[in-house]
């Protein structure tokens, strides 16, 4: 494991790990509760090694933080005063720790047309309009991670990518905001999304300053 792409935005630690030999790693080198080491069990082996990818790369870190997840599956650092969110893609492990609550999401950028396949089911009309046809993949990589990151800082509800999310018009540019909406019936709230390229894989995150 090593680390491929690090920054510090507002408060917050973004780190991108590469690990290509997670199954060599061992369950004994970590000290899980009872009901971890259960939740661990019933996983897939790719499951697994996103599992024991995330906390031997907190430990490479130095955070030295219980990872836990609540009802919701939202993981969450004890003691509590940070908040985390994590992201797998691939060989690709993606952490943010804020002082805010914080939504990630890495995506490797997959020339096999599998997210055009299934754009209707997160791209909205208004979204559509917007999209360049020549960077569809592109475009369609990022609104997706920024779906996927609104998801994961709402706490994990149920939701519907293209009622509940919004993305407003954008172009790809370096260090681009991207404004984006949480619309349920109670409330409407607007975030600002951030993106960048590594290597072949799109990473965006939002945070709630």
């Amino acid at each position: 494991m090593f680390i491929l792409n690090k920054f510090h935005p507002l408060h917050t630690k973004i780190i991108v790990f590469r690990c290509p030999h997670l199954k060599t790693m061992l369950l004994e080198q970590f000290l899980f509760s009872d009901k971890d080491r259960k939740f661990f069990l019933s996983l897939s082996e790719k499951r697994k090694k996103e599992f024991l990818g995330v906390r031997y790369a907190l430990r490479h870190i130095g955070i030295n933080m219980n990872l836990f997840y609540n009802e919701k599956r939202k993981p969450f650092l004890f003691p509590k005063g940070k908040y985390i969110s994590l992201s797998h893609s691939f060989e690709l492990i993606a952490i943010a720790i804020s002082y805010y609550h914080i939504g990630i999401d890495i995506e490797k950028l997959r020339k096999d047309k599998k997210i055009i396949k299934v754009r209707k089911k997160f791209i909205r009309n208004d979204e559509s309009v917007f999209i360049h046809p020549n960077y569809e993949e592109d475009y369609l990589h990022i609104i997706w991670g920024i779906k996927e990151s609104l998801y994961k800082l709402e706490g994990g509800p149920s939701s519907n990518f293209l009622t509940h999310y919004r993305v407003s018009p954008f172009c790809l540019k370096k260090d681009s905001r991207i404004s984006c909406w949480i619309m349920k019936d109670s409330y409407s709230k607007r975030f600002s999304a951030f993106y960048r390229k590594i290597d072949d894989h799109y990473l965006v995150y939002i945070i709630d300053k």
